[in-house]
């Protein structure tokens, strides 16, 4: 047999890379850096809300307190590729397929609280109960008025690591009320 080198094939000679016929659907060849790969997921994703409502009963309510608590409000997922969404023992996000991934996360709220003076409220993103560093966000909310605040990080993850909300506020029973709560995560492989 001649010796032919890949660039020079034409026609009925040109072929599929290697493995593609097993590789899954949305699946990119990924190099090892040892002169060798496998075929992985490009993504992961996720997408989760809470139905909208700005009047009583809200989306969602949580008595928010100086000491922090899980966000743990009811979520549809719509749109979830590798992870799933737990509820019990509170709102986790957990990954699950075997693909490391470097991953972007993203909430977005809408809140109001109804306590008659102003208070600040704090949120931050936690992975595996550690808190994703620079993922905190303040905001001081007045009594009765509606804003919104986004959450964001960054972080790796890995098989069966999980992401969770935790607020607090400046002052104890603080009622902090949701009309809406977005949650994304777009991961890529790592």
């Amino acid at each position: 047999m001649a010796n032919v080198e890949h660039s020079s094939l034409t026609g009925s000679a040109l072929h599929e890379p290697k493995g593609t016929a097993t590789a899954s659907s949305g699946s990119a060849y990924i190099a090892n850096g040892s002169g060798s790969g496998t075929w992985q997921p490009i993504h992961r994703h996720l997408s989760a809300a809470t139905a909208f409502n700005h009047s009583s009963p809200y989306a969602y309510s949580l008595d928010t307190d100086t000491t922090e608590k899980f966000l743990s409000p009811p979520v549809s997922a719509s749109i979830v590729s590798g992870f799933t969404v737990v509820t019990s023992p509170n709102l986790r996000f957990q990954y699950n397929d075997a693909t490391n991934l470097t991953a972007l996360l993203n909430v977005t709220m809408s809140s109001s609280q109804s306590t008659g003076s102003a208070k600040d409220v704090e949120w931050a993103l936690f992975k595996n109960g550690t808190e994703i560093v620079g993922s905190r966000a303040i905001r001081t909310i007045s009594s009765g008025a509606w804003g919104s605040i986004s959450v964001t990080g960054l972080t790796a993850l890995t098989q069966n690591d999980y992401i969770e909300i935790k607020t607090k506020a400046s002052a104890d029973n603080v009622d902090v009320n949701y009309a809406n709560i977005y949650v994304s995560i777009i991961g890529m492989s790592a």
